[in-house]
């Protein structure tokens, strides 16, 4: 499902709506995530830094297609950084 900024509004309403793999955005931490995993009613994500998180499901919404291209982006300069110290 591609999402729109227009359509960014709508939040999840089951569980069972989240994929693993999904770039979604969580309001509480006003933060963009990739989901991990789903566990009844928490989802976990994970942004390219490392930074590993639970939220309620409810809290999230679909990751509109700019801000998947902004976790790209952040994914691509935190490999640079890693080639950078090593």
């Amino acid at each position: 499902m591609t999402t729109t900024r227009t359509q960014s509004a709508r939040f999840f309403v089951s569980p069972d709506d989240i994929r693993a793999g999904s770039v979604v955005y969580d309001q509480d931490g006003a933060m963009v995530g990739m989901v991990r995993g789903v566990s009844q009613l928490t989802v976990t994500l994970e942004r390219p830094t490392g930074l590993i998180w639970s939220v309620p499901y409810s809290r999230l919404r679909p990751g509109t297609e700019h801000e998947a291209r902004q976790l790209q982006a952040l994914a691509k300069l935190q490999r640079v950084r890693r080639r950078g110290l090593a």
